[in-house]
Formats: C-alpha cells, structure tokens, sequence
C-alpha cells in the first residue's frame, strides 16, 4: 500500500470512529497508545474525536499499530 492511501486510510479511520473501536477492543490505553508513538495521550484522543488528523510518519505508524492489532499480531 502506498503512502498517500495509507494515509488516506488511517485519516478515515479515526473519523470513522473505528480506529478507537480497534483500539478499545485490543484493551489498549490512550496513554499505551501515545508512548509507542512518541506523542501526548490528548494527541491521540484529538485524533480518534476528529478534532485532528494525524500527520505522516505518526499516521502510518498508527496505522501499522492499529494493522497489527486487527490482525491478532
């Protein structure tokens, strides 16, 4: 997959709602989350809500956690 649809991905996952919902089903923390990708736990909160969207290599790591995490890896 290249990078744009990556990206287009994970955006339409956070407002969809279904990022969270990936998340929260793994029992995953806002503040698990946020260590692993080096931001603040309101950042990922701020994605998930739709109040921001991730950017570049946050956003493809997102996505590869989230990736990892819908497969059962």
């Amino acid at each position: 997959m290249d990078r744009i649809r990556s990206l287009t991905r994970i955006r339409r996952l956070c407002a969809s709602g279904a990022a969270r919902s990936i998340r929260l089903g793994a029992g995953l923390s806002l503040g698990a989350l946020a260590d692993h990708l080096g931001v603040q736990r309101s950042t990922v909160y701020r994605w998930e809500t739709g109040e921001r969207r991730p950017q570049e290599d946050r956003a493809l790591e997102y996505l590869k956690v989230l990736d990892e995490i819908a497969s059962g890896s």
